[in-house]
């Protein structure tokens, strides 16, 4: 159970934290888990790792939002909006935190149009834009 009143150097993580407010250290901080941090405004690449060798062995996530995708009519893709985001899960299988791995796992959300396949590829094409593949069927939720 997280405690009434943070340790000294410590923010409140009972409730949504930005990054930039978070120590280097997070030693102590068990008691909070799971948590939600806030990086808004925060460069790529900024935290990444360092939450990362915070976060290992435990299960963990983090999820970009707000994104958009670009374009690619050749390949019939258009600029996409809504639903653009990236899950990263540490550890896990699962975006509920629920299913421990020994692997690490990207999701990649896409909008769905009418059923027709339009998730697939362009899940396919991202994928093939950093030189990776899709490892497994769409989820619909």
């Amino acid at each position: 159970m997280a405690p009434i009143v943070a340790p000294p150097g410590i923010p409140d993580l009972t409730c949504a934290t930005p990054a930039r407010e978070l120590p280097d250290n997070l030693a102590g901080t068990e008691a909070y888990l799971p948590l939600t941090v806030s990086m808004v405004d925060q460069p790529l690449r900024s935290i990444e790792d360092h939450f990362a060798a915070v976060i290992d062995p435990h299960l963990a996530g983090i999820r970009w939002s707000s994104l958009s995708w670009p374009e690619a009519p050749e390949r019939d893709l258009y600029g996409e909006e809504k639903h653009a985001e990236v899950t990263l899960l540490l550890n896990c299988d699962s975006r509920e935190l629920d299913a421990r791995a020994d692997t690490h796992l990207v999701l990649v959300h896409v909008r769905r149009r009418n059923g027709d396949g339009y998730e697939d590829r362009f899940a396919q094409w991202l994928a093939e834009r950093i030189g990776q593949k899709v490892i497994g069927p769409p989820q619909h939720t």
